[in-house]
């Protein structure tokens, strides 16, 4: 490890309140990693290749902030006069409510319990209203500006509950609609998952899920989970051979109905941003599968008309491998589906789809009928 340079170093990386690194940023990039303090606490696996560790960690703040491809990005950007995501997440201390890393500022040195995001209030639903208002907040006290993801969401708190509040996209704002009826599916499946309820807020349909993690519990997403074994160039095989390593006996099953949940929906966004573990932030013992969770692009939500929507087409994914349809054949036992667990679904659709005054009924009864098929063909 490199003996610290106190001239350069900016900010210090954290785990709560361990200090991970030492590092010197500038205009939104890590320019160089000063000192590594703590390896085992670093939001990646350890190198001591000093230049892997620096593209490492741009890559870990680039993932960190909001997206270009999120609506209104560039308005964002020029009204918090930042060159891109990445300086918004420094900004910010790169706090969010994913995991407990985050940045410190040298010049402001603060304690994890004094700006934690789980334990501190923070403005609600800047995400919301921003960027009209966002001149308006001196202090970057909101995750709404540090949650990734390219559809508007935010965060607020009920009942002291760190909520997740997200819009759809396009002509059909299909999303929110679909993160419901899957959250049933998987609580049918007995499939451990995040639950999600539709929300109407000012007119607007919101898909509405409580926080995952806590002040001990955080996620680790399968990007960092790949880091920690070698890579055979079986996809499955590595990740469950991993978990199981770290501990986690019961990874193949939990893999497997999140396998089989994204065919059902027909999931063409499961990647390794949005699945992995959780583990103890303290002791760093990795619990268990996350549930499943983010499953909003799905059911054809952004074909442009009916005749796109067929089931017996093939639909891509970014997790095992580049096709739903594929990542079923990894499967060697499903003794736990039972089909009958899902008859009451074709009408819970209907229902929840009728809220969507974007959605036709022609179009809500043709995604149902291949869902069916869907059903059928497993």
């Amino acid at each position: 490890m490199r003996n610290r340079a106190d001239n350069k170093i900016t900010h210090i990386l954290k785990h709560k309140n361990i200090d991970s690194a030492y590092l010197w940023i500038d205009e939104g990039q890590v320019l160089d990693v000063i000192e590594i303090k703590e390896p085992d606490h670093l939001p990646y696996k350890y190198t001591e290749n000093i230049e892997k560790n620096v593209k490492l960690l741009n890559n870990w703040l680039e993932k960190r902030g909001i997206p270009f491809s999120r609506e209104d990005y560039e308005l964002i950007m020029k009204k918090y006069n930042v060159k891109n995501s990445k300086e918004l997440t420094i900004l910010s201390s790169g706090l969010n409510l994913t995991d407990h890393f985050w940045l410190c500022d040298i010049k402001k040195e603060k304690r994890w319990e004094d700006v934690n995001y789980l334990e501190n209030t923070f403005s609600a639903r800047i995400g919301e209203i921003l960027p009209e208002l966002a001149e308006k907040y001196e202090e970057f006290i909101n995750p709404d500006l540090s949650s990734n993801g390219r559809l508007k969401k935010y965060w607020i708190i009920e009942n002291n509950e760190r909520v997740l509040c997200k819009d759809g996209n396009g002509d059909i704002r299909q999303e929110p609609f679909n993160e419901t009826i899957a959250s049933n599916i998987a609580e049918n499946l007995g499939i451990d998952r995040v639950e999600y309820k539709l929300d109407k807020i000012n007119d607007v349909y919101y898909s509405k899920c409580n926080c995952m993690i806590n002040k001990d519990v955080e996620f680790i997403n399968a990007f960092i989970v790949y880091l920690e074994g070698n890579n055979t160039g079986n996809r499955y095989d590595d990740y469950i051979n991993i978990c199981k390593n770290k501990g986690i006996d019961n990874a193949r099953e939990e893999i497997d109905k999140m396998i089989l949940l994204d065919y059902i929906i027909r999931n063409t966004d499961r990647h390794v941003g949005n699945f992995g573990i959780l583990r103890n932030s303290e002791t760093l013992k990795w619990e268990k599968t996350a549930p499943v969770f983010d499953n909003g692009n799905s059911f054809w939500h952004n074909a442009q008309g009916i005749q796109f929507i067929d089931g017996k087409t093939g639909s891509r994914s970014r997790s095992f491998t580049e096709r739903n349809e594929d990542n079923i054949l990894l499967i060697d036992n499903a003794g736990w589906y039972k089909k009958e667990k899902l008859n009451n679904i074709p009408d819970l659709m209907y229902d929840i789809f009728k809220k969507n005054k974007n959605m036709e009924v022609k179009r809500i009864d043709k995604i149902i009928n291949e869902y069916k098929y869907r059903i059928g063909n497993l």
